[in-house]
């Protein structure tokens, strides 16, 4: 029974950890966007597209952000943010 309590206490306390880690805040982006375009957190615009993606889908330089333009309501223009 103590080894029991001892993994339950163990899994509560790495389950604390993991979910802050999860909602941790979002770095600063290393740059900017250029005129017409959003900066849009990597993480908030993945999964599965409502719409389709034209250009660079990830992020190069590694900062977590793209700049994203809407062309139309099912299609979008990303970048990675590199204008400083």
């Amino acid at each position: 029974m103590k080894k029991l309590a001892h993994v339950f206490f163990i899994v509560m306390v790495l389950s604390l950890i993991l979910v802050n880690t999860a909602l941790a805040s979002h770095g600063e982006p290393a740059g900017s966007c250029a005129p017409g375009f959003e900066l849009h957190h990597l993480m908030d615009h993945s999964g599965e597209p409502m719409h389709q993606h034209i250009g660079v889908d990830e992020d190069l330089n590694d900062d977590g952000y793209i700049c994203v333009k809407p062309l139309s309501p099912t299609l979008h223009l990303h970048i990675d943010n590199s204008i400083t």
